[in-house]
């Protein structure tokens, strides 16, 4: 993927890289591998595939406000995977490399 993302909250980058770097929830990556592999205890390439899967549904969502920022307290569903604190609340902006 040529995208990085930066996510921040009260001008403070929380994140800044590339997608998939993202923290990830544990909780829904198990709950993703058992819906698409019926795998409780994913392997490093379901895993891998349900991150791959998150991150492009993301990206897809925002490609066409690339380089802006986002307010995610409207997108719950598209960044409910994120594993940062209080992610409702920060900024998202996408930007190509």
């Amino acid at each position: 993927m040529k995208y990085r993302i930066m996510i921040k909250k009260d001008n403070q980058i929380l994140f800044d890289g590339h997608p998939l770097d993202l923290p990830i929830k544990q909780d829904l990556l198990v709950e993703k591998s058992v819906e698409m592999f019926d795998d409780q205890t994913p392997c490093i390439i379901h895993q891998t595939y349900v991150i791959e899967s998150f991150i492009d549904a993301l990206l897809s969502k925002f490609k066409k406000q690339l380089n802006q920022d986002i307010q995610l307290s409207s997108k719950i569903n598209e960044i409910k995977f994120i594993n940062i604190k209080d992610i409702e609340s920060c900024i998202i902006q996408i930007r190509r490399k």
